[in-house]
């Protein structure tokens, strides 16, 4: 064969490995990154370790719809009788609902469904406010309990008390600031706030919790809301921000000051913090006071949310 046409043979065959080389990166990444539309969520896999802090080894997912949601529950064996056992892996956290949530007959699995996506999300963001107070509980002890003026205060506590919308120097008010809101409280609001996950204001904007803003540019305008008013439903890029923006909310606003009194009697008494304990101080979140509380109640007792409150990590 002559050198020329062997050349020849071997330039051709060069050019089809590249050719082919880019096609399977194509592949490769087309594959590994989801396509996803409007309707499209992602997931993410989180065990607690990892859970309150960015890890780059978090692997993000998209699904679409109900069913896929439901699957990937079964393949990491989550539910909520495996969340009761162990919370200390397979946390899976969605940004959203799917469009079709709505859909899922028969009413209980669409329940079941609704609080297999917000528990492992509401347990995150109090596991966040746990290593918070940690902080700020080991640098007190430290000091032996002393009160410090806020100008000798570190950098970082500064930045903590902007968190918490606290201006004052003590410390132990600050730390009645940062506490968890028991898991069944959580579940509870979130299920009358957003109708178990079937309101408008959360499909269209996240919105778990009911929240309140005068900017419509960051909510949604309520149908029935009277022409004098101008409120709007505050809206979420995704359910983590939601509950994280309502347990800021319970944490700093004054309609909950007694609330957190509460909350920290029964810190120094060494009692359990748990949302029928705390429920009634929450007359102030609804226009329907005594009746919301009652509500709340009723919700934590007919479906047996108290367990959740004994969720290992966020009782100390």
């Amino acid at each position: 064969m002559p050198k020329q046409l062997i050349f020849k043979n071997i330039f051709l065959l060069l050019i089809g490995l590249f050719i082919l080389n880019i096609l399977i990166g194509l592949y490769l990444s087309v594959k590994g990154n989801k396509t996803f539309n409007a309707s499209s969520i992602n997931y993410v896999i989180q065990d607690r370790e990892m859970a309150t802090r960015l890890s780059d080894k978090s692997t993000i997912d998209y699904i679409s719809e109900a069913k896929e949601m439901i699957n990937i529950f079964e393949k990491y064996n989550f539910s909520i009788d495996s969340f009761i056992k162990d919370q200390s892996s397979n946390l899976i956290i969605f940004s959203s609902l799917p469009r079709d949530f709505m859909e899922i007959q028969p009413v209980n699995k669409r329940k079941n469904l609704f609080i297999n996506t917000l528990l492992p999300i509401a347990f995150i963001e109090n596991l966040k406010i746990l290593d918070d107070r940690k902080k700020v509980l080991d640098w007190w002890n430290q000091s032996n309990g002393e009160t410090y003026q806020r100008e000798f205060w570190p950098n970082w506590l500064f930045d903590l008390s902007d968190k918490y919308n606290y201006d004052g120097s003590n410390v132990g008010e600050l730390l009645m600031r940062i506490d968890i809101v028991p898991l069944s409280l959580t579940l509870a609001q979130a299920a009358i706030e957003s109708g178990w996950g079937t309101s408008r204001y959360l499909r269209e904007g996240n919105a778990l919790y009911g929240q309140y803003t005068f900017d419509k540019n960051s909510g949604i305008e309520p149908k029935n809301r009277d022409k004098e008013k101008n409120f709007f439903v505050k809206k979420f890029l995704n359910l983590s921000d939601s509950t994280q923006s309502y347990l800021k909310n319970i944490n700093t606003h004054n309609a909950y000051r007694k609330l957190r009194q509460e909350r920290g009697r029964l810190r120094m008494n060494g009692e359990s913090l748990t949302g029928l304990s705390l429920a009634n101080f929450l007359q102030n979140y609804s226009e329907r006071k005594g009746e919301y509380v009652q509500d709340l109640i009723k919700i934590i007792q007919s479906n047996n949310f108290m367990k959740f409150d004994k969720a290992e990590g966020l009782i100390n």
